[in-house]
């Protein structure tokens, strides 16, 4: 016979729900811009690491070497749990910017 003042396992568990608070971007000028022509991505364990380089072609053609060098510019660690979300941040930009391309070539052969 259970005791009445002891709880029963069921009602001794914590209840189960989520709370949502938005998040929200701060504007921040001090962040540094990096340019990037150059994108390097793998994974070990739980994180994935994309780094960003650049490199820079000759100007010149008769100096043409065997390899380039590309210089990393900044790295970044991305979990596993939010890699979903960055790949499918990356694909809806690339389709919007895509579509606008599409609608500005549009009004020029049309205009």
């Amino acid at each position: 016979m259970a005791n009445e003042h002891e709880p029963s396992s069921s009602s001794a568990q914590q209840p189960n729900f989520q709370v949502r608070i938005p998040l929200e971007w701060e504007e921040d000028d001090e962040v540094p811009i990096v340019y990037a022509n150059q994108v390097l991505i793998s994974h070990a364990g739980p994180e994935f690491f994309i780094v960003f380089g650049t490199v820079v072609p000759p100007l010149n053609t008769s100096e043409i070497p065997d390899s380039f060098k590309i210089r990393p510019q900044v790295r970044v660690v991305v979990s596993r749990d939010a890699m979903g979300s960055v790949v499918q941040a990356l694909t809806d930009n690339l389709r919007r910017f895509q579509d606008a391309q599409a609608k500005a070539r549009a009004r020029k052969d049309n205009g």
